[in-house]
């Protein structure tokens, strides 16, 4: 039964800039150029390493003082924008936060280009206008809207290659690059009908673009969380080399730790490796990190986990624990919305079905295969319960 990829992601070139870089030459430029500012990049880099703890409170004390200074910098849209974003990919079953989400990053890119057309090759501008495209360019990308994600990818790309015109020996533009290389190769081995709207992406090489990928990941200043997190995506849904997709999102979760869509990513990994003990164990390792640090309930993190642990003990033979851990999954699976559009909760009904067939126990097989078959998400599953219940 194939598992649920964890980010459908098809980005082309630039994809996923991080908005700061570090030190650049001074300019001449009436508008503050923040990326100037070695101060700025200290609290920015220590703001964004908060965001991605999922702590938008202390990222937001961090930056207040230059929001202050400078409240009409178009970066701070973006900043926004990238707020929403955590909420729209740790659910990208929930579609509810799409349309705000487009719109900041619309319009942080529309005031961006006005004062790009003030001060040409602003930096801060042309990293805005990169980086906000490029956000919604992979949100069509996880909503399958290849063409879309393609054609607002390309100004994105635009505004990135200017950059690189300006300043090219910024660390950071090896993630960048390495996402150019890689989808430029990518998209249309596996997209042939996306051919003619990439013609604009310069030739690629998946192993070249991987190579960079993995410099960046060690290198980038600003862009190395993002690098990373690409790299494990890329290595787990694209390229199948698990051990080393495991190896980055374990770097991420061990960076990150209150961020439950790494965690999410790194049990995805250990399924797809079958690693039941390291299921078991890791499963124990979060639910602990959440009590000791008074984290706030989360039914999806806990619901997806939950499968995989009871998948663990399901084929370790331990079957009562593996029933309760479905059962588990189940419950808090009723409480998301969306219920019947989600993978892990068709597939947590699914295998309570089975584990409860192997406790003797068939009404309550039944009952969880019914509600399996009556899921519109992951066919196989669903396709699979429906024969359980004729047999049965």
């Amino acid at each position: 039964m194939p598992l649920l990829k964890s980010c459908k992601i098809a980005v082309p070139a630039i994809c996923l800039l991080l908005l700061l870089f570090g030190s650049i030459p001074v300019t001449s430029a009436q508008t503050k150029v923040l990326i100037d500012d070695d101060r700025f990049g200290a609290d920015a880099r220590n703001a964004i390493n908060a965001l991605y703890n999922r702590d938008n409170d202390e990222a937001r004390d961090i930056l207040f003082i230059w929001k202050e200074i400078y409240p009409d910098h178009p970066i701070w849209l973006l900043w926004d924008g990238m707020e929403l974003w955590w909420k729209v990919l740790e659910d990208l079953v929930d579609t509810s936060h799409d349309k705000d989400f487009i719109n900041l990053m619309r319009e942080a890119d529309f005031e961006a280009s006005r004062l790009l057309r003030r001060e040409p090759d602003h930096k801060d501008a042309l990293i805005i206008r990169a980086v906000s495209n490029s956000y919604i360019a992979r949100l069509h990308a996880n909503r399958e809207e290849w063409l879309t994600s393609v054609q607002v990818g390309r100004r994105g790309y635009q505004a990135h290659q200017r950059l690189i015109e300006i300043d090219p020996d910024l660390p950071d533009n090896l993630f960048a690059e390495g996402m150019k290389l890689y989808y430029s190769a990518y998209i249309p081995e596996t997209y042939p009908f996306l051919r003619p709207a990439a013609m604009f992406l310069p030739a690629g090489s998946r192993e070249e673009g991987l190579n960079t990928l993995r410099k960046a990941s060690t290198d980038a200043i600003f862009a190395r969380p993002e690098a990373t997190y690409f790299l494990g995506n890329i290595l787990l849904n694209y390229e199948e080399q698990f051990d080393e997709a495991k190896s980055y999102f374990r770097l991420l979760v061990d960076e990150y730790p209150d961020n439950s869509y790494y965690r999410r990513q790194y049990m995805v990994t250990l399924g797809q490796l079958h690693e039941f003990r390291e299921i078991v164990r890791f499963y124990n390792e979060t639910m602990t990190h959440r009590t000791e640090n008074k984290l706030a309930e989360d039914p999806l993190l806990e619901s997806e986990l939950l499968y995989w642990y009871g998948r663990a003990n399901y084929f370790m033979g331990n079957i009562e624990p593996a029933f309760k851990a479905f059962e588990k999954s189940v419950e808090l699976g009723n409480t998301l919305t969306l219920a019947k559009e989600r993978h892990f909760h068709t597939l947590s009904a699914y295998f309570a079905g089975r584990a409860a067939e192997r406790l003797q126990d068939r009404a309550t097989a039944k009952s969880y295969y019914q509600l399996a078959a009556g899921q519109n998400a992951a066919p196989n599953a669903k396709r699979a319960a429906g024969e359980r219940l004729r047999y049965l």
